[in-house]
Order: structure tokens, then C-alpha cells, then sequence
């Protein structure tokens, strides 16, 4: 490691109401790789955006510095020739477009003669840096055929195509199975040897641990916390970040497993592209009141696709479902509302929330029968009624009820979409990754949530692919491989060995599950 980098000196950025960042400062060396953590709403996405020239020179206070000479970046590519480049958190690839064609379509002057791009110049450019930087990609490879993983390394490797002098990697394995985490980690370690400046954005305390040199915590905006390396104690860069001791990760509660509520048999679900191929097969399983029952499996196990075929979301169905005895027939989200069925989604900016609407408006979309007179015009005090409710009893962090959900910070708007399934009087909640991408103290408050549903007697199926929080919140746990299940394990009976050892099951007879299944 070398000299300051970066250095970002008494950063202050107000919003109506918000004063984001409060004189913030950040520092990073060559060779460096700095964590930054903080709880949702800490100032981290805000900070990013400033460094990144989202927020440009002139909209906030105070001096950011390259190798100690002052800069004002206007935009993110005003951004990347000072030598700043950005990888966001969310997926965002050109999928009918090569790697090579994905990694240079901000520069396709890159090669150009006349009108016509150089596609061989280009194509060696590609090669060279995925060589440089180690990254396993195939530089003419069809990207709708690459995994989650390949295509989170493919945006690293257009970030690293304008050879950056600082690389901010924001929530970076938020979707990535252990085996891509792992290629990603060895990307980034080739990157520090290189003397390459790294800020790597996480809420994953073992990834902080693992991979970073110094971690700088922000809380409530301000600066709270710089440790390094030989400081690392887990616990107190946890109480930095949330002001508080957390005595154990996850809450307590007594379980009184109930009646029986949900009984699934022999489901199927037709895969939408495929003819003659199934992505989930002869499902049955149960689901008790007061009982939360963890879908444990790989990334592409076909767990999402079980709660999204309950919930009306997956087309072609075959099998039968009963909630409380009665017979149910779901053929859309609404058909699953109405039977007392909510699914918090795993992709919330896709399918959870409408972000250009109030806090308001998304709590209460789910269940607008119960706010409106003569079953026409919404009641604006029964709306506000209902909101105040969940706002209050999920603790939302924002100025009002009325603030826009797009200006929150990730945690809070996993609550909005908490907020909103609760409010359609769900018996069943299905939770989809409900932890996904959002901090320590955040996800403590969504666990007790999960337990007080737990004592009001509702069902809730949990998938997570975090095995620590699926073995700590749940009460029993159905394991799937290949789009079947494959185990089920009692908690009493439960390790992680025996979930994993499950989980990596493989059909030896594939062929013959193929065969039959057309």
C-alpha cells in the first residue's frame, strides 16, 4: 500500500429534510482495499454518488482529491477519466451484446475507422484487460448465457476497461452464489497486487473480515468508526455501525408450531421457454400456523420459482393447494391477496415497490378494498390510517409518510415492501431473500418481525441463502436441487452439513429425468 488515492475532506450533502452526509471524511491508499459499512441510511449510497459525479461539484460541500490534486467531477464519465470508475450494486449488462461488445459500448470510438467499428482492435482490447485482470470470461461469449456471477465479473471488466486508478465495487456479492463470491474475491485481491485503490461496499461482516485493510463506518451520516486490520473485532465495528450491542445475531423465540395451514401436492411449473421441460417438479409440502419453514437450496434450486408459483406469478401450473382446508384456484397476485397469500420478493426495485410513489401509497396498493367507500373512491383517512400503522410498527425511516420510496435507503424500503404485504391481512408470508442487501440493524428489527408473525399464528415460508439466518429463524427446512425436493430436515435434526449435503444432490439418471419429462 502507498500514498492517499483518494481523499474525500468535510463532505456535507443536504436533501429537503435530510442532511445526508455531515462533514464525512474517507481516505484511501494505493493498493488498498477499504471496506465501507455502515446501517441503511448511513450516507454510503450518498457519498458513492458524489464520488462517482452522480451528485456533481457544486451540489454539496466540501473537496475531493486524486493523488492530492483537487477534482470536481461532473458525471460519471467526467468521473472516470479523473480515474474514478463505478460498479453498482444492481446487474446491468446489455444482454444481446458480446462481453467484448458490453465492456467498450461507453467508448465505441475505441477502433473506429470512419463509421465502422475496428471489431478486432476491439476484441484485443477485451482480451488484454480480461487477461491483466484475471477475469474467466470468454470475450465473444453471448451474455444472455452467462451466470449471475459471470455477468457481476463482466461489469468489473468494463469498469476496469478505462483502467481506473480507484475501483468502488458496491455490494458487489449481493446476488452471487459462494463459488462466484469466491472468483470475485480472487479478482480483487489480483487488483490490490496491481496497486489498484478498491472501496468494497458490503453489509456482510465476514466479508469486511476477510477481504478489506481498513474498514470506515458511517452512521447517521457522520463518520463513527476507522479501524485496520490488526483492530478488526467484530462486535464493536457492529456497535459503531448501529450504536448500540447486539448480544447475539439473531433474536429468541418460543415456537408453538399450530393447526395445519398450507398444504401444496404434486406441483409443477412449465419452464416459459422451453418446451417440454419443467422448472419445478411434483412439489408437496407443508406449512403449519406459527411455523416458519426455510426453502433451503443453491442459487437456481428453484426455490424463488416455488413461492412465485404460489403467489400466481409463473404462468402454467399443474398440482393442487389448500390454505385452511379450502381448495385454492391462483392464477394471478391479486387471486393470492384476496385468499390471504403475500410474497415479500427478492427483487424489490423489480416487483416490490413503485418508486416514484409516497411511502403511502405502497403500503396500502396491496389491499385498496379496505380503504375505499361504495368500493370507488379511496379514503384518504383510512389510507393514511393504514400506513401510519405499518410505518409505525416497522419502524420506516423517513420524514413523513408521504416521502417518495426512491429516496430511501435500501433497509427501509425492504420495509416498505414488509409493510405492504402485512397490510393485505396475509395468513401465509412468503419471504424471499427478506435480508437481501441491507445492514446489521436492519435485518435484526425484520427477524423480530418475522417472529412476531411467528405468534400471531401466521405461516411463513423463508428462503435465504444465507444458511446462519435459515438455520437461526427457521423451524424446519425443505431442501431442493434441480427444480425437486430433495430433503426435509427437522431443526432438532438440522446442521449446516446436512442442509449442504442435500443441497449439492445430483440426479445420477438425468437423461431419464429429462425423457420423462416430456
Amino acid at each position: 500500500m502507498g500514498k492517499y488515492v483518494l481523499e474525500a475532506i468535510g463532505i456535507t450533502k443536504v436533501f429537503p429534510g435530510v442532511l445526508a452526509n455531515d462533514n464525512v471524511n474517507l481516505s484511501a491508499m494505493k493498493g488498498e482495499v477499504l471496506g465501507l459499512i455502515g446501517e441503511n441510511g448511513a450516507g454510503k449510497s450518498t457519498l458513492l454518488k458524489i464520488l462517482n459525479g452522480v451528485y456533481p461539484a457544486g451540489t454539496y460541500k466540501g473537496v475531493l482529491k486524486i493523488d492530492g490534486e483537487e477534482v470536481r467531477p461532473t458525471d460519471p464519465n467526467h468521473a472516470s477519466k479523473l480515474g474514478i470508475s463505478f460498479v453498482p450494486q444492481e446487474i446491468s449488462v446489455l444482454s444481446n451484446m458480446s462481453v467484448a461488445e458490453n465492456m467498450f459500448i461507453g467508448d465505441l470510438t475505441l477502433g473506429k475507422k470512419g463509421k465502422i467499428i475496428n471489431r478486432t482492435k476491439m476484441n484485443q482490447r477485451a482480451q488484454a484487460v480480461l487477461k491483466e485482470n484475471n477475469i474467466a470470461l470468454d470475450m465473444n461469449a453471448d451474455v444472455r448465457k452467462l451466470s449471475v456471477g459471470q455477468q457481476q465479473l463482466l461489469m468489473i471488466a468494463k469498469a476496469l476497461s478505462g483502467n481506473p486508478k480507484i475501483l468502488i465495487l458496491d455490494e458487489p456479492t449481493t446476488s452471487l452464489s459462494s463459488a462466484d463470491v469466491e472468483r470475485l474475491f480472487q479478482v480483487v485481491l489480483s487488483l490490490k497486487e496491481k496497486g489498484t485503490c478498491i472501496i468494497f461496499v458490503t453489509h456482510k461482516m465476514e466479508e469486511i473480515l476477510q477481504l478489506t485493510d481498513r474498514v470506515c463506518v458511517l452512521r447517521d451520516g457522520k463518520n463513527v468508526g476507522l479501524f485496520s486490520r490488526e483492530e478488526y473485532d467484530k462486535d464493536k465495528i457492529i456497535e459503531a455501525m448501529i450504536g448500540r450491542q447486539i448480544s447475539t445475531m439473531y433474536p429468541e423465540r418460543n415456537v408453538e408450531i399450530g393447526e395445519l395451514l398450507l398444504e401444496v401436492k404434486d406441483l409443477s411449473v412449465d419452464h416459459p421457454y422451453i418446451a417440454n421441460r419443467k422448472l419445478i417438479r411434483d412439489i408437496s409440502f407443508q406449512v403449519h400456523r406459527g411455523e416458519v419453514v426455510g426453502l433451503a437450496g443453491l442459487v437456481g434450486a428453484g426455490r424463488s420459482e416455488v413461492a412465485q408459483s404460489i403467489f400466481g406469478m409463473m404462468g402454467k401450473t399443474t398440482g393442487t393447494m389448500t390454505l385452511d382446508g379450502k381448495k385454492l384456484s391462483i392464477h394471478s397476485p391479486a387471486d393470492a391477496m384476496k385468499n390471504g397469500i403475500a410474497l415479500v420478493t427478492e427483487d424489490r426495485k423489480k416487483f416490490g415497490l413503485v418508486h416514484i410513489w409516497s411511502i403511502m401509497k405502497n403500503i396500502t396498493l396491496s389491499n385498496l378494498k379496505e380503504m375505499s367507500s361504495f368500493k370507488v373512491l379511496i379514503s384518504k383517512k383510512t389510507e393514511q390510517t393504514r400506513a401510519k400503522k405499518y410505518f409505525d410498527y416497522l419502524r420506516i425511516k423517513a420524514p413523513t409518510m408521504r416521502t417518495r420510496v426512491d429516496t430511501l435507503s435500501g433497509g427501509n424500503q425492504q420495509k416498505v415492501v414488509i409493510a405492504r404485504s402485512l397490510n393485505s391481512e396475509p395468513e401465509l408470508v412468503m419471504l424471499d431473500e427478506p435480508t437481501k442487501g441491507i445492514d446489521v440493524g436492519a435485518k435484526y428489527e425484520i427477524y423480530n418481525f418475522i417472529n412476531e408473525m411467528a405468534a400471531q399464528g401466521k405461516g411463513q415460508i423463508m428462503i435465504s441463502s444465507e444458511l446462519p439466518e435459515l438455520m437461526a429463524m427457521c423451524d424446519r427446512f425443505i431442501v431442493m436441487a434441480e427444480g425437486r425436493i430433495v430433503g426435509e430436515v427437522s431443526k432438532e435434526d438440522a446442521s449446516t452439513a446436512k442442509i449442504m449435503e442435500y443441497a449439492v444432490t445430483t440426479f445420477k439418471k438425468r437423461g431419464e429425468i429429462r425423457e420423462n419429462e416430456s
